[in-house]
């Protein structure tokens, strides 16, 4: 490489490493920021948001489960036909096939890029 092409390849570094360094700095700041937000609405929620949920609870729905008629509910039986294993099996088969769909639809063919030539 000649001299100017050095010494431009050395400014790019320089600059690139700036740029690196202010990206660290803008995260690290918005990092602090988005922590101080999580506690900011965790007080909040304490609060303000957690007594009025209770509030509501115990003045409308409480009164409201309260008037209504509760049956016991008879306990649900166990099935060993083998139909459900049957439709269960071909569930997961199918969640297995949308999977491997989806993975080969997004994963990067680098056959299938074209290099550029300089």
């Amino acid at each position: 490489m000649d001299r100017k092409t050095q010494r431009e390849l050395a400014r790019l570094s320089q600059e690139a490493k700036r740029l690196w360094d202010e990206q660290r700095d803008v995260l690290a700041h918005a990092k602090t920021v988005a922590r101080h937000a999580s506690h900011s609405a965790g007080d909040i929620a304490k609060r303000d948001l957690i007594p009025r949920a209770h509030d509501t609870y115990r003045d409308t729905i409480e009164p409201a489960l309260s008037r209504m008629p509760w049956r016991p509910v008879a306990p649900a039986r166990q099935s060993s036909k083998p139909f459900v294993y049957v439709l269960m099996a071909i569930g997961a088969i199918t969640m297995a096939l949308v999977g491997y769909a989806a993975w080969q639809t997004l994963r990067a063919d680098d056959d299938l890029w074209v290099e550029d030539e300089d």
